[in-house]
């Protein structure tokens, strides 16, 4: 079993939606995320919430899911990503990520 980890920003939530659709996840979840880019060298952890700084608004996607599924998505998820026009903000990508889950109760 796998554990999907995908990170999406809001304008790009629908088509994450429409991938885990199309490779058939029956069960997955969202949850909000209000993310940060750090910029200083020296950061201090005491105050790791950038302050005033303006954060971007994103989702984390999870499902547990066999390694077939998850590899179909990140053909998807890399596709989707390459089609991005030079333009765009690359950092601002879909990412996906795979854990091992080697035991569950």
């Amino acid at each position: 079993m796998k554990l999907l980890i995908i990170l999406s920003i809001e304008e790009y939530n629908d088509e994450v939606r429409k991938i885990l659709n199309r490779q058939k996840v029956p069960v997955y979840s969202e949850t909000n995320i209000h993310g940060f880019h750090v910029e200083e060298e020296d950061v201090d952890l005491s105050s790791w919430f950038s302050g005033d700084k303006a954060g971007i608004y994103s989702k984390l996607f999870f499902s547990f899911q066999d390694e077939n599924c998850v590899d179909r998505i990140f053909k998807e998820v890399k596709n989707f990503n390459e089609k991005m026009t030079p333009g765009e903000d690359v950092q601002n990508a879909i990412h996906a990520y795979m854990l091992d889950v080697p035991r569950s109760v």
